[in-house]
């Protein structure tokens, strides 16, 4: 009897918990977005492509260049037909700088700006997914984590009952009414009890656990759940979700935005087809210097002799021939735009099905939600009979055993289906491109 006194007072405390932070799933969607390694990695990856969408990557405007050569030159001359006998030294300074535009190279540079803008969308719809992915996992694992709670909940109210049971039968066993027989099996039922309830205990802890993995903190913070385990039947339709997918599905938008960028690919190699007019001008100074000794034996020394020379010119260039290499990757990305255009076609079809499956899973689920509802009400009541029931020695303890297991089994078959609700509903809000939207609202 000590024994058993502890392990429900265990059992109590456990379930009490010490003073945590309330938690609601939008707070730990919030904590998540700001916390995540994989949304902090994407928006990363946005900010390098909004840094190249610029005029300057696109190639619109010249590039300048500079230089500058110091040069130093020494030689031993004995030919002596030369004018310059000896060592002689040379030196020479040349600076200047070059500019390059180039004025048409059929219309790339417009071209490489809107691929530019394309990629930044790109990244930007990729960074999309991964914010979808994140809040659609915390809420999953929110709501999991609610769901192991309620489940060691209701076991924990068996354990009460059993441990009043118990002591019921073993009043009785001391009066001489109940035999030891019958107070091993309550006693048994009571540690079986106990038992499923520290395993329930555990599994509510990994669920935690995990719900913290995906808000990228600490994976041992404790917090109290604010929010509770219910769902309010939402009303559907699926014409109108159809239209809705096909115009906010972050992935179908995905994949429309890489069609785009295929086309101005293709774009780009048919403007090698025409000529390229190109720009050049530039400068260049030098500045040089000799000393040395001629042959009558006169020391020759010349420094700061200068000299400018300037260049502008225009070129034109044109590919005539070149074994139809343009010609042939021209075509080719052709048939990979054709190739992104029927990929496109057949992830419409199949978000399509998708959707449709997901709406009738969902429609499903909530009639179920909806019989479990009775059951659980029929299955409270018939516990508070059998309570009554077996106080007056109407029914053994295995019948009572059994009611408790039934009642059990409804309670936790209730909550699944509260579960299933509100994940096939989020599954619904996911496809249709408006999970964003929908926590934004909330």
């Amino acid at each position: 009897m000590r024994f058993l006194f502890i392990l429900i007072i265990l059992i109590t405390s456990n379930s009490i918990g010490f003073a945590q932070d309330n938690l609601s799933l939008k707070d730990a969607i919030e904590i998540g977005l700001k916390s995540n390694y994989k949304i902090q990695i994407a928006g990363k990856n946005v900010e390098i492509a909004e840094r190249n969408n610029n005029w300057l990557e696109a190639g619109a405007l010249p590039s300048v260049k500079t230089n500058a050569t110091q040069s130093f030159n020494w030689s031993d001359n004995n030919n002596p037909a030369s004018f310059i006998q000896g060592t002689s030294q040379s030196t020479g300074l040349t600076y200047g700088a070059d500019l390059n535009w180039v004025l048409f190279n059929g219309f790339k540079v417009k071209i490489s700006k809107d691929k530019l803008q394309y990629l930044q969308e790109q990244s930007e719809g990729n960074a999309a997914v991964v914010v979808e992915n994140t809040i659609q996992s915390i809420i999953l694992g929110y709501y999991n984590a609610l769901l192991q709670q309620e489940k060691m909940s209701a076991i924990g109210k068996l354990v009460q009952v059993s441990a009043d049971r118990y002591k019921y039968v073993e009043n009785k066993k001391d009066l001489g009414v109940a035999s030891t027989f019958d107070l091993l099996q309550v006693k048994n039922a009571l540690l079986t009890d106990s038992t499923n309830f520290l395993m329930q205990e555990l599994a509510f802890n990994n669920a935690l656990r995990n719900l913290n993995m995906l808000m990228a903190i600490d994976v041992e913070k404790k917090f109290v759940l604010s929010d509770k385990l219910e769902h309010n039947q939402q009303v559907i339709s699926l014409e109108g979700l159809k239209n809705r997918m096909l115009s906010n599905n972050q992935t179908l938008k995905n994949q429309y935005v890489n069609q785009n960028i295929l086309k101005k690919d293709k774009g780009l190699m048919k403007a090698n087809l025409f000529p390229v007019l190109s720009f050049n001008s530039g400068l260049n100074q030098t500045i040089s210097g000799f000393k040395g000794t001629s042959i009558s034996g006169q020391d020759i020394n010349t420094s700061g002799n200068e000299s400018f020379a300037y260049y502008a010119n225009f070129t034109l260039t044109f590919n005539l021939f070149n074994g139809h290499k343009t010609h042939r990757a021209f075509n080719n990305l052709r048939i990979q735009e054709e190739i992104a255009g029927l990929t496109s076609n057949e992830m419409e079809l199949t978000l399509t099905n998708e959707l449709i499956s997901t709406v009738e899973l969902y429609k499903a689920r909530i009639t179920i939600l909806n019989l479990t509802n009775e059951s659980l009400k029929t299955a409270e009541l018939n516990l508070q009979i059998a309570k009554d029931k077996f106080s007056n020695g109407s029914i053994t303890s295995f019948e009572f055993r059994d009611i408790q297991n039934s009642y059990l089994n409804t309670v936790v078959t209730q909550l699944e289906a509260v579960y299933n609700a509100i994940s096939t509903n989020t599954d619904v809000i996911r496809l249709t491109g408006g999970i964003i939207e929908e926590f934004n609202k909330n």
